[in-house]
């Protein structure tokens, strides 16, 4: 499900996002088996990174968890979202955790998450708030544009679809439940340093920073230190920019492979008038189970989410058709077709809400969000037979 992203994160087209000479590997053992990444001399200067005093740090954007609220016209400082446990996933069983709902402002957060260095005075610290902002800042504003332009028929959404997909998918980096899941999806970056000497002093409090919540944080999480270390690495080089006016390794990735004219993109979005759509403590989930395609699932809203598919058309019809038939489709595909994300739009369907709230409930961590108290749709309503 996963190699689509690992791919393209190894695919020397990604690596041309980057400044070449502006990382360096850590150690030479490892080596992408799909490309190669290597780099030239080119450096720029880049602002110091800042300490800041932000100590509860939410590792599912504020910004998705108020468009679920269930007072959205509260003050931010007052809006609540319903949380609800996990009682028995087999049989979909939910546990209203809070009838009055948990204030978003505490919720999904953890204390010095990302904190990779305490200061002793003035309370401050390094983390990747202001990276994170990045992405968070535009989240409502992109929501409500494209469901605004798909409710009138209009289907230029392309760029609202790409920045909410890359919003959506910096919840799954970010998040405590998906380490070992991050670590394996992006294999080797956390290997990799940056040659400036301004970054690479950011990077080395990483590792000898002071993190006094780091045990805690271990313990509760069901990690080590390595892997927190790691993580920890991996998000620093993913998200940092490597060289003023570049993409960072992130954006670099997505934009291959959402560029890639061998694959075939769809994003099916579906919104509802009265029905709740769950939200993930792990921010997605996977709609479908099949190496052949890549799937994600995100809440947009308490009444809209939205499927992204990318698959290989050619890794899809493989041994469904003639191998010579494929690669001139393949071929004729990719010079005709410049790169396009297919979209659908879908009101009121009842089942594919079913179908999401199932898969949310499945393969959330422990808990699941919703901006009603009464029970979300699970399953497929019946037709009344006469």
């Amino acid at each position: 499900m996963w190699q689509p992203l690992r791919i393209h994160f190894c695919h020397s087209s990604v690596a041309q996002t980057i400044p070449k000479a502006a990382v360096q590997p850590v150690a030479n053992w490892w080596r992408c088996k799909n490309a190669s990444l290597t780099f030239i001399a080119i450096y720029a200067r880049i602002s110091t990174m800042k300490a800041n005093d932000t100590s509860n740090q939410h590792f599912l954007a504020q910004a998705d968890q108020r468009l679920n609220a269930l007072n959205p016209h509260a003050r931010e400082e007052n809006q609540r979202i319903y949380s609800f446990k996990i009682a028995n996933r087999e049989n979909y069983l939910l546990e209203l955790e809070n009838p009055k709902g948990n204030l978003i402002k505490r919720n999904l957060s953890l204390f010095d998450l990302f904190s990779f260095d305490v200061l002793d005075d003035k309370n401050l610290r390094y983390n990747f708030e202001l990276l994170f902002q990045k992405y968070e800042g535009y989240i409502k504003t992109h929501t409500k544009t494209l469901l605004a332009k798909l409710n009138a028929g209009d289907h230029d959404v392309k760029d609202e679809i790409i920045d909410l997909f890359t919003a959506k998918l910096i919840n799954f980096v970010r998040n405590p439940f998906c380490i070992q899941k991050v670590i394996n999806t992006f294999p080797g970056i956390a290997s990799y340093y940056p040659t400036d000497r301004t970054l690479f002093a950011s990077y080395r409090r990483i590792v000898n920073g002071k993190k006094p919540h780091q045990e805690y944080l271990c313990r509760t999480l069901g990690i080590n230190d390595l892997q927190y270390i790691e993580w920890l690495r991996l998000l620093f080089m993913l998200l940092t920019p490597m060289s003023t006016g570049y993409a960072n390794f992130f954006e670099g990735i997505i934009k291959s492979l959402l560029e890639d004219r061998k694959n075939y993109i769809a994003a099916f979005v579906c919104e509802y008038e009265k029905e709740c759509c769950l939200l993930s403590d792990r921010g997605f989930s996977q709609p479908i189970e099949n190496d052949a395609h890549m799937g994600f699932s995100f809440n947009l809203c308490s009444t809209a989410f939205v499927h992204y598919f990318v698959c290989d058309p050619a890794v899809l019809l493989k041994n469904k058709a003639h191998p010579e038939f494929l690669a001139y489709a393949s071929a004729a595909h990719e010079k005709l077709c410049p790169p396009q994300i297919n979209v659908t739009f879908r009101r009121n369907d009842l089942n594919m809400l079913a179908q999401y709230n199932r898969r949310v409930v499945e393969q959330c961590y422990e808990r699941v969000f919703c901006a009603a108290k009464s029970d979300p749709i699970l399953f497929e309503p019946r037709l009344e037979t006469k």
